[in-house]
């Protein structure tokens, strides 16, 4: 019943896109698995997806690649296993080739996500002023706006300090690039905030 009910949840991404659909299809021989909305079987693979609160769904398979969404929102423990987080890279610890990926908003106090960017080589994303040339990590004190007119809000450069058009900031976002800020590490760490955002106006 939970299968079926799974697999109904699944169609409507399924029938939107063909490619996905045979790909995800119902097994055609016997001994294929089929796949469900947490478990999703493809030729070369299958792709799981648990919450933080379901330790025997965290610690029931190994799995070469591990994306932990939200980490600072996830309870410190799931039940009595532990650390969810924890539990989920445990799954990988058998594969020579893991890549375990974690994304976050950071929260105020004890942080995952800080201190992970913190072991990591701590890279940021730099965008070039139109107007000096100037490199900059776009910081909230350059966002300006008119005393009560939000919607006159732009960016202005931490050197020159000329103003930024909505279209400039695109342009110099399309052109920036990743620069680590500490010595090298194993560990890729990024830093991004909603400043260079293509869907988000600064007005807004």
């Amino acid at each position: 019943m939970g299968q079926t009910f799974a697999k109904l949840r699944l169609r409507p991404m399924l029938k939107d896109t063909p490619l996905l659909e045979e790909l995800l299809n119902e097994p055609k021989q016997r001994g294929e698995t089929e796949s469900t909305l947490l478990q999703l079987h493809y030729p070369g693979g299958s792709l799981s997806i648990t919450g933080a609160n379901s330790p025997s769904s965290l610690s029931s398979r190994s799995c070469r690649l591990v994306l932990a969404d939200e980490v600072d929102r996830m309870p410190f423990s799931a039940g009595e296993e532990g650390d969810p987080l924890s539990l989920a890279i445990k799954r990988s610890s058998t594969f020579h080739n893991r890549k375990i990926i974690m994304v976050s908003t950071p929260t105020l106090g004890v942080s995952r996500i800080e201190q992970a960017y913190h072991e990591s080589d701590q890279r940021q994303y730099w965008v070039s002023c139109p107007h000096c040339d100037i490199l900059q990590v776009l910081q909230w004190k350059q966002v300006q706006w008119n005393e009560g007119k939000p919607e006159t809000a732009g960016i202005v450069c931490m050197d020159c300090e000329q103003p930024w058009s909505e279209a400039q900031r695109h342009h110099a976002v399309l052109q920036g690039e990743w620069k680590s800020r500490g010595t090298f590490h194993v560990t890729a760490g990024f830093h991004l905030n909603a400043l260079v955002s293509p869907w988000v106006r600064l007005p807004e």
